[in-house]
């Protein structure tokens, strides 16, 4: 408790009271499904807490903990909830007060969970899952956990390179949740009724499809410290993990009730999965390879789903989410349909429905498409012709030709979009100059587009990445450029195009980029490095002015 001018309130009430936006802290969001529990019955449950390792406003509008979430609530004898990051203003009174990280909804502190899931998605996360284990007071080396401390686990794209996470996670999970989460939940579940200790839990774990237990391993490196292989420690255990696939979607759990944040997040919307993986096999994408193979929604059952979030929510603007939304064959029909909604079903008049799709594959868009969305409150068209030069293009297998690009801009300002958003990728293999010139030819040309159009007001917004080679990928073992490299090449990129005032550039920052690949490609050396950020005070890493580059430069330095 605590005495603020004489009126006494609780530490949690005295913490929203001195941080900045409370009300992520709150939980209690509409459509929260909470249940009136005594201790005893809470404590007879399966506490599963699920985080994706950033704050509220980013973690909430992360579409696996959405799928994942409503799964686990479900599952009878599983008490779920949820926990993110605080921001540092909270973090340092919470340490200072010492009051320990807890859940959203029942507010019981982390480390009374018996299981604590991670969504890794990202490498430039990893400081924040040990931000959040340290903020909990759990031991952040599972080799040093107590038997009352949570099992940790973690599953996401980024598992697909376990190693570098391997000395704070006690079993990864590779590939599609849905069937996964129900297998976790229903072990332990009865685990914990036969009382197993902590080992037997995670050995239990172990025997699911798609688990690995990294102290099940030992690691093995050459004389440069590279890791070439592992020895197996347990002889009961597979020699390689096989992932866990969803093969029909229909038949997958899919988030209807999807809680409406208590304020604004990055992607605040009803949010529809129309398909999984990509029909296409882009050289360096690593989503197209881990979520092979390609699955779609029947249209069927996404009408289905954007009226059942509808219902529940009250969101009317939707995103059709897959890596290539273009590819699904019914896109034109659920587009007409969604924004027809208020004209033809009773009970949704007078709402104005929009539809957003994340980036949609040039050599299927259509003009018939682009008119079909600019029905839609409009605001910007995403696409990503990733290089510039069809030899480029070839050699990264980006099924796409030069004049896709502009029949596509054509029919975008055509249909009275005036911005068009783009994304390339510098640094790629086997790249020259001259590639790099074609971009910029390119981008000339479709604002050259615009002008014949005239569309005023026209502008293009342009993403430049620098490739990052990402395991599980036909060009992973490729060399990454360097600094100079890429500081010459997006000068090379920024000279050619600064006379043109209707574009607007963004590259990635190099330090980004090389903190990025390290951990994309990195060994279970790297957990020292980890712990040495940690303590230096590194975290969202992933934040625009957040990364302390200096900070991680020490970090490897000190770790060897």
């Amino acid at each position: 408790m605590k005495n603020t001018g004489g009126i006494i309130i609780n530490t949690f009430e005295y913490i929203l009271q001195n941080v900045s936006k409370p009300q992520q802290y709150i939980g209690c969001e509409y459509g929260l499904k909470k249940e009136e529990l005594s201790a005893d019955a809470i404590d007879g449950r399966l506490k599963f807490m699920l985080s994706f390792p950033d704050t509220y406003e980013i973690g909430m509008s992360n579409f696996a903990v959405k799928i994942l979430f409503e799964i686990a609530e479900s599952i009878e004898g599983v008490l779920c909830d949820r926990a993110f990051i605080p921001e540092d203003d909270c973090a340092a009174l919470m340490k200072k007060i010492g009051y320990p990280l807890s859940s959203l909804n029942y507010m019981i502190a982390a480390k009374k969970f018996d299981v604590i899931g991670f969504t890794l998605e990202y490498e430039l996360n990893y400081s924040n899952v040990l931000h959040f284990l340290d903020l909990a007071g759990i031991p952040l080396e599972s080799s040093k956990r107590a038997e009352c401390d949570p099992v940790i686990i973690a599953g996401g794209s980024a598992c697909v390179n376990p190693e570098p996470m391997a000395d704070f996670i006690d079993v990864f999970f590779v590939g599609d949740g849905e069937d996964t989460l129900r297998e976790i939940c229903e072990v332990l579940i009865e685990s914990k009724k036969r009382g197993d200790d902590r080992a037997a839990r995670i050995e239990a774990l172990s025997r699911i499809r798609g688990s690995y237990v990294p102290s099940y391993y030992q690691a093995e490196f050459d004389a440069s410290g590279v890791q070439t292989g592992f020895k197996k420690l347990k002889e009961d255990v597979p020699d390689r993990v096989k992932i866990r696939l969803i093969a029909n979607l229909d038949e997958a759990r899919h988030p209807v009730r999807q809680m409406v944040p208590n304020f604004e997040t990055v992607f605040n919307r009803g949010v529809v999965e129309i398909a999984r993986g990509c029909k296409n096999a882009c050289r360096f994408c690593q989503a197209g390879f881990i979520y092979r193979p390609y699955r779609e929604r029947s249209v069927e059952n996404i009408k289905g789903l954007i009226r059942s979030i509808f219902l529940n929510t009250g969101y009317t603007e939707f995103t059709l989410s897959s890596l290539s939304a273009t590819d699904h064959p019914g896109l034109g029909e659920l587009i007409d349909y969604t924004l027809g909604l208020s004209d033809t079903e009773e009970g949704f008049k007078d709402a104005l429905f929009s539809v957003s799709l994340p980036s949609q594959r040039i050599s299927t868009f259509s003009v018939e498409l682009a008119s079909k969305l600019s029905k839609n409150r409009k605001s910007g068209l995403t696409f990503a012709p990733e290089a510039g030069s069809q030899r480029m293009r070839d050699v990264i297998n980006k099924n796409v030709t030069e004049q896709d690009l502009y029949s596509t801009a054509s029919a975008a300002i055509d249909s009275g979009y005036r911005l068009i958003k783009l994304y390339f990728m510098i640094g790629l293999p086997f790249e020259t100059d001259e590639d790099l010139l074609a971009i910029a030819r390119s981008i000339s040309r479709v604002t050259a587009i615009a002008r014949e159009k005239k569309a005023r007001g026209f502008s293009v917004n342009v993403t430049f990445s620098t490739f990052v080679p990402k395991p599980h990928t036909p060009f992973q073992w490729a060399v990454q450029a360097g600094r100079d490299e890429v500081f010459r090449k997006q000068s090379l990129i920024r000279n050619e195009l600064k006379k043109h005032r209707e574009v607007c550039m963004k590259f990635t920052r190099f330090d980004t980029t090389l903190l990025e690949s390290a951990f994309a490609r990195g060994s279970r050396l790297l957990g020292k490095v980890l712990l040495a950020a940690l303590k230096a005070g590194c975290r969202f890493d992933a934040w625009d002015g957040k990364l302390d580059f200096p900070a991680w430069q020490e970090a490897f330095r000190s770790a060897g």
